[in-house]
């Protein structure tokens, strides 16, 4: 008979690591599929692969060329409801979805209807127009000039070297400002008077007639500005929706907002870009016109008090 050996339980190892005992190849790891958290998914970071393991596999090639497939969908329906959303009929979209998005659908088959829900929900309102107006204008203005960023700068203070640069020359519009500085007139800063662009920061602005000269030219420019502002939204909106569906968190498309402006929206936008500079403008014009009155009321005075005299 064989002596009896005591040996302790398993359970007193309990950081018994099994791949000391049967290692396994590091590469065969690479190959496990790692879970994409919600709050990953959240940042959309940039689509990457290994290289060690999707080289010469046809498992691979496929799903690259699946999510290629899936992007140049996403791509076209983005497209599509930017034109046609504002007057898209349910048949309409269901025949264009069958017949275009079939890669897409067969992810998930409620896909393009929940971005077309979400899409119809997210409108631009009159002040975010503004926004990006007065926004896209200035980021106008920079390539007229030349004008060179320090990227080695924070946010605000690149804004502010460039406020100052810009309008310094405008001696006319310096001598219009409080204490002769315009760290007022950035506006969306912490330190800033003016919180958003209002009434008071628009009728302030055009009060330079280099801002108003560089204005009226970008409005020439609108509506080339506004295409290639789409394009790069849909670019970068197709990637984060194919990061989203990745990770099977569809609920994240119901909460998006950053879609890329509708075609009715940028009408709407371009109205208000020409609106803007009739009201704001003319308003400059108006009120030089009732300076100069006054000054020919005074002159009028005087001749008059002379001749009295």
């Amino acid at each position: 008979m064989l002596p009896i050996v005591y040996a302790t339980s398993y359970i007193n190892y309990p950081q018994l690591n099994l791949q000391q005992l049967y290692p396994v190849p590091t590469q065969y790891y690479n190959m496990i599929p790692t879970k994409v958290m919600c709050d990953q998914a959240c940042q959309f970071p940039e689509i990457t692969f290994n290289e060690e393991v999707s080289e010469n596999t046809d498992q691979n090639r496929q799903t690259h060329s699946k999510e290629a497939l899936v992007l140049q969908e996403l791509n076209l329906l983005l497209l599509y409801l930017q034109k046609n959303i504002s007057l898209l009929k349910e048949k309409t979209f269901e025949k264009f979805a069958s017949e275009n998005l079939r890669n897409l659908i067969s992810i998930h088959c409620d896909i393009p209807n929940i971005i077309k829900k979400r899409y119809i929900q997210v409108n631009k309102t009159k002040e975010e127009m503004t926004k990006f107006i007065i926004r896209r204008c200035f980021q106008f203005i920079k390539t007229q000039i030349n004008y060179q960023e320090k990227e080695s700068l924070g946010a605000e203070e690149r804004d502010r070297l460039f406020y100052h640069t810009f309008f310094s020359s405008d001696k006319e519009f310096m001598n219009t400002l409080e204490n002769g500085t315009i760290d007022d007139l950035i506006p969306f800063r912490k330190e800033s008077k003016l919180k958003t662009i209002n009434d008071a920061y628009l009728n302030k602005l055009f009060k330079s007639q280099k801002f108003s000269y560089y204005y009226q030219k970008f409005l020439n420019e609108f509506q080339t500005i506004c295409q290639h502002e789409n394009e790069e939204k849909i670019e970068k909106m197709t990637k984060q929706i194919l990061k989203i569906i990745i990770a099977r968190d569809y609920d994240k498309i119901k909460s998006y907002r950053r879609f890329p402006w509708k075609d009715h929206e940028f009408n709407k936008c371009e109205n208000r870009a020409q609106e803007i500079y009739s009201k704001y403008h003319s308003q400059k014009i108006k009120n030089e016109k009732k300076l100069l009155k006054k000054e020919l009321i005074k002159l009028e005075h005087i001749e008059i008090s002379e001749s009295i005299k």
